[in-house]
């Protein structure tokens, strides 16, 4: 037996801290400042444990069959990366944000599971695995949607998402029976030159069950109806999750599932690129209508998701690996605009008990913090320079024409189009926020100065830092994501 492998250090570290932080909430009744330091001290193991993975270890060694299991690919690490950083940025906000919620102890545990499911899920080697790693991200986020289950609102938006959840798992898991049927393994590879044509309309079929199943969990167009309620009825800190990294991931698994299993590159890079221009165009038309802050950000998030659909698309299309890593860059920079965005609206609903954009009258003028955290989260993503989301649509952009064809050009002037309409809901929230309060309507649409407490202001400080720096500095974060192109076009036969 060879030594353990390392992939299983993050794992172990984020499911066994949410056994060790449940107990000590249910036997020593640890605070909520306690055990939200105790998660994000696990987050930020794991993270660091990624990094290492990334950075030093050489080829991982096989373990008792789980080479098999849990697999280290590039992509698989970035998106790991990313949502454990994330994770722990939530949980120590989480610190003062949870504190009026009596049950507070199953929260953290909840959100540990969340990703260790995410991170287990994007390092699987094989469909079973996969399947049960999404279920344990699944059912901890449907939990976590319908977690102040005192309101309406967010009892009906948990339940629609566990009803069309179980749809996509359902149609996952028949996938996964018709692809073992064909090929008779669950491994992800491709056997298409041994299988009959019998066997292979089976794992054909399979493979389109995978594909619509995880599709409706990651909310691609016209799969993503259980979106805007989830995201607007959850709270705050569980809508930065869900919008900055939860759906992406399932995006990139089904990208990696749909190359393992013989989907050519650029068959599957022409279906990203139309339904990134179903995303980009339902989001921002969608937006424009709310009056709910967090359902218009619900909604960028589809549109959003777009946009780096659009990157990895032409790149697998085109055999673009530089594409596929503006692709990635667009998904950090969501990442890091949308939770900062989410974050910034929790702080307002917990302090003021704002919700529709009208309440946010003036906040810039009563909290300027808080306003200018806001404010450049929204210019972030309608793609204002210098800052993360002009950079990640610039260089999928100008990657997306070296080598471009009709289609490409297509998706161009859409893109184009989209961003335009996108500014006229980003560019009308932000005058919101430094418009002049109504003064006979001041006390009830202008959050009050309160003292903002440091457990929220500082995980919003790092995210709106990395806005600027993702944006000024981009290399090192492109540099982050160098082999996941190379690796994506490989699997799919490029």
């Amino acid at each position: 037996m060879s030594e353990l492998p390392w992939t299983l250090v993050p794992l172990a570290c984020l499911a066994g801290s949410a056994f060790a932080v449940y107990l000590l909430a249910r036997l020593l009744h640890a605070p909520n400042s306690a055990l939200a330091a105790c998660t994000a001290i696990a987050f930020a193991l794991a993270c660091a444990t990624i990094v290492y993975l990334v950075v030093e270890r050489p080829v991982e060694t096989a373990w008792a069959g789980w080479h098999t299991v849990l697999q280290r690919d590039p992509g698989a690490l970035y998106v790991a990366s990313i949502a454990t950083a994330l994770g722990g940025l939530v949980a120590i906000y989480s610190g003062r944000y949870m504190v009026h919620d009596p049950r507070y102890e199953t929260y953290y545990p909840l959100l540990l599971l969340l990703a260790a499911g995410l991170v287990g899920m994007v390092m699987s080697g094989d469909l079973f695995s996969t399947y049960l790693f999404c279920e344990l991200m699944s059912i901890s986020t449907y939990a976590l949607v319908a977690f102040r289950r005192h309101t309406d609102t967010a009892i009906e938006a948990g339940f629609k998402y566990l009803i069309m959840g179980s749809v996509g798992t359902t149609l996952a898991l028949m996938g996964i029976s018709f692809v073992y049927r064909a090929q008779g393994t669950l491994q992800l590879v491709t056997v298409d030159g041994t299988l009959t044509a019998l066997q292979m309309g089976w794992k054909r079929a399979g493979l389109v069950c995978l594909i619509v199943g995880l599709g409706i969990k990651s909310a691609v167009v016209p799969l993503h109806t259980w979106l805007p309620d989830a995201h607007g009825r959850a709270p705050s800190s569980i809508s930065a999750m869900l919008s900055g990294i939860v759906i992406q991931s399932v995006l990139y698994t089904t990208i990696k599932i749909s190359l393992s299993l013989g989907l050519p590159a650029s068959i599957l890079g022409a279906l990203l690129v139309v339904f990134a221009l179903l995303n980009m165009t339902l989001g921002n038309v969608m937006a424009l209508v709310q009056t709910n802050t967090k359902r218009l950000l619900a909604y960028s998030s589809i549109a959003q998701t777009g946009y780096l659909m659009l990157g990895i698309g032409v790149g697998l299309k085109q055999g673009l690996p530089a594409a596929i890593q503006a692709g990635c860059l667009m998904l950090m920079a969501h990442t890091v605009m949308k939770a900062a965005a989410f974050l910034t609206k929790g702080i307002c609903h917990f302090y003021t008990g704002t919700t529709d954009i009208s309440q946010l009258r003036g906040l810039a003028r009563s909290q300027p913090l808080l306003g200018f955290c806001f404010s450049l989260a929204l210019a972030g993503l309608a793609g204002v320079p210098p800052l993360a989301g002009f950079v990640g649509k610039w260089t999928t952009l100008t990657q997306s024409l070296q080598r471009a064809n009709w289609l490409t050009y297509v998706a161009i002037v859409v893109f184009a189009l989209n961003g335009l309409v996108a500014l006229g809901y980003y560019l009308t929230l932000i005058g919101t926020l430094f418009a002049q309060p109504d003064p006979d309507e001041a006390a009830a649409s202008c959050p009050r100065p309160a003292r903002l407490s440091a457990w929220m202001v500082v995980p919003l400080i790092v995210l709106v830092a990395l806005v600027i720096a993702i944006g000024i500095y981009p290399a090192p974060w492109l540099q982050w994501s160098a082999g996941v192109g190379p690796y994506l076009l490989a699997l799919g036969g490029e």
